[in-house]
């Protein structure tokens, strides 16, 4: 009586419970929706935008070393083959240490550290909306060299002319020359240094 007992306890699941303990324990294939706050995140950014842009004009793989070129090149306003190697090597730190990291953790790409390989996932599609938008910081931040190159032509003609005697020039002692060229070099380096802290943001 006893062993009739446990054999059916022991029946075999039947066709409906096999099929719903193996549902259980598939893994979901279920993409995961990024929230509004990490897109804002990784989009408020120029240079994860930037990154985000390379990787889609280069089938979705890059190299950590081409893709800082290219965003130097961009943030500089000039060609790749007239960076400097401080240009390059700002970008390059920027993007190793904070943005691909952080565009990492979120899953809208794989990067490979100890290689330099970064490839895009399909997670990164969920951007695409937000991808066409601009900030006026992102805009600002973007013109900054330019802007610090003409402020910095503008002293350099106006102690020039200062202390070559031109006509109005003159008038000011060549102390009063040193002070401006001083004062305009910490103001430029000063402002270049606070764009480098918001580029880690």
């Amino acid at each position: 009586m006893a062993l009739e007992s446990l054999n059916k306890t022991q029946e075999p699941a039947t066709e409906e419970e096999q099929k719903a303990q193996t549902s259980d324990e598939e893994p979901s294939d279920v993409e995961e929706t990024l929230t509004k706050d990490v897109i804002f995140e990784i989009l408020k950014n120029q240079r994860r935008r930037d990154a985000i842009e390379y990787l889609k004009q280069n089938d979705g793989e890059a190299k950590l070393g081409d893709m800082a070129e290219y965003i130097a090149a961009k943030e500089n306003g000039i060609d790749i083959a007239t960076l400097s190697s401080s240009q390059r090597k700002r970008v390059y730190i920027g993007l190793y240490q904070c943005h691909l990291p952080k565009m990492a953790s979120s899953g809208v790409i794989d990067f490979e550290k100890n290689r330099g390989d970064i490839e895009l996932k399909p997670m990164a599609e969920q951007l695409e909306p937000y991808l066409g938008s601009s900030t006026p910081a992102d805009e600002s931040s973007s013109a900054a060299p330019k802007r610090n190159l003409a402020v910095a032509s503008a002293v350099g003609a106006a102690v020039t002319a200062g202390l070559l005697g031109v006509p109005g020039f003159a008038m000011v002692p060549d102390a009063g020359w040193a002070v401006v060229s001083t004062v305009a070099l910490v103001v430029l380096t000063a402002m270049e240094t606070y764009r480098g802290t918001l580029d880690q943001d």
